[in-house]
């Protein structure tokens, strides 16, 4: 952001500036403790903490700029002398203007925006995207999953000038907050996963689900739709709509747009392997990962289509995606001693991941003669359905030799427990229970919401 300075960014926001006119700081950061020589800190207010508490830390630490509440300049004693080499802006509602920064940024670079939204996989699909373009172009992404209106801003503010493609996740609990980001940050290639239940608090349906994913497409700029084709509703509300964009549907029972043919999965001395065949165009050929679960045929394939509209060819993406290396938390494979294997999907889950990796876990136990464990959080923001799809998960699980379950969600009075599951509350009850689920021969999935950190389990089993 070199050609900016922070008068530049006051302006954009309609702050003040106080302090020295310094270049735009390439890094910005909402945690004081991520703020590194030479960033600039923008203090934002949540639920449960306030990021004003937090401002000189983020000195300390070497911020240069400061993105503050006007009503805190005092407070803060920011005018002192002491603080007289820190440019600061101060605005009446910083996650407002951090938004409005980054809105104004992104216009000046005018990088071409895929924006991916959808039930699962968004991560994944970003991240192969990324792989599948990186090659040729100049492309930036977030390092996370910043799949909010802050997560995008921060993200919109590293991007590098001369940036060609940015690729941004928008997520979801609400209405609304899909629109918003593209108001802000239209998308002119709109990549959407799945439409499945996750969020029923804030959606009640799958319906509305639907709906909320479907604000994507609201785009000033959108140019070409990627969809899901084997989600009928996604597909019924696509083919009455959004006919003067280009739409390319990927799937298993797709006609004329990315068709998928097969998809292998194994297990190899390297971790996961996934063979996945499709045809376009009277083509046929495939695509081979270290990702877990056919599912990812899917996501696989939205990120070629999406890298194929810049260009890539097959016989590019194939030698790309062999080398493709999977996301903590998301598929990861791991091998231990006496031919045990953890699979990692402890990130996150609703009831369409959970499905997923439940029966891929059984599928790829029973070809590998192995004996399948599991640990299992609860699924997160299920509203009133919540009963019913954790009963959904429990009946699912009769091939795994035990079953350990984490959370408030399974105890439930309808619920009923069987005979290869216990379950657990707290964290901490199940800490002991780890050589419980590792034996020779073995695979453990450990999966659920990401609130209940089974990402420590995953260190424990695997690191000791």
């Amino acid at each position: 952001m070199s050609q900016f300075m922070v008068s530049d960014a006051a302006l954009w926001s309609g702050g003040r500036h106080y302090g020295p006119d310094i270049q735009l700081c390439r890094l910005w950061k909402n945690d004081s403790r991520d703020v590194g020589p030479g960033d600039a800190f923008v203090a934002l207010k949540g639920e449960n903490t306030d990021g004003h508490n937090f401002v000189h830390k983020a000195v300390e630490r070497g911020a240069k700029l400061l993105l503050v509440n006007s009503d805190k300049i005092e407070e803060l004693m920011l005018l002192e002398p002491e603080y007289a080499g820190i440019a600061v802006i101060a605005v009446p509602d910083t996650e407002k203007a951090l938004a409005e920064i980054a809105c104004e940024y992104l216009k000046v670079q005018a990088p071409k925006v895929i924006g991916i939204t959808g039930s699962v996989g968004k991560t994944t699909t970003r991240e192969l995207t990324m792989s599948l373009l990186q090659p040729g172009k100049k492309v930036h992404s977030a390092i996370r999953s910043f799949n909010t209106v802050i997560g995008c801003s921060l993200t919109i503010l590293a991007m590098p000038e001369g940036t060609e493609i940015l690729i941004l996740e928008f997520g979801t609990n609400h209405f609304g907050e899909i629109r918003e980001m593209v108001s802000l940050f239209p998308p002119h290639l709109a990549i959407i996963t799945e439409v499945a239940p996750a969020h029923l608090e804030g959606f009640k349906d799958i319906e509305g689900v639907l709906s909320a994913k479907m604000e994507i497409c609201g785009s000033e700029n959108l140019e070409m739709i990627i969809y899901n084709s084997d989600n009928q509703l996604l597909k019924k509300e696509l083919s009455y709509n959004y006919n003067n964009i280009v739409k390319i549907g990927v799937g298993r029972k797709e006609e004329g747009g990315l068709k998928i043919l097969d998809s292998v999965v194994s297990l190899t001395g390297e971790g996961a392997n996934l063979i996945s065949s499709y045809g376009l165009d009277g083509i046929r050929f495939e695509f081979k990962t270290g990702l877990f679960g056919s599912q990812h045929s899917y996501n696989v394939g939205f990120a070629f289509m999406a890298a194929r509209s810049f260009g890539v060819k097959i016989s590019e993406a194939t030698e790309i995606l062999l080398k493709f290396i999977p996301i903590s938390g998301r598929g990861i494979c791991k091998k231990l001693p006496q031919n045990q294997w953890v699979i990692d999907e402890a990130y996150n889950a609703n009831p369409r991941s959970m499905v997923a990796a439940i029966e891929n876990t059984i599928k790829v136990a029973e070809n590998s003669g192995l004996t399948a464990y599991a640990v299992l959080g609860g699924m997160r923001e299920l509203g009133g359905a919540s009963a019913h799809w954790h009963r959904e998960i429990l009946s699912s699980l009769t091939a795994f030799g035990k079953v350990i379950l984490l959370g408030e969600e399974w105890f439930d009075s309808t619920i009923e427990m069987p005979a290869n599951a216990q379950r657990y509350r707290f964290f901490e009850e199940i800490t002991g229970l780890t050589r419980t689920v590792s034996f020779p021969d073995s695979v453990v999935l450990i999966k659920g919401s990401n609130s209940y950190g089974l990402k420590r389990l995953v260190a424990l089993l695997t690191e000791g």
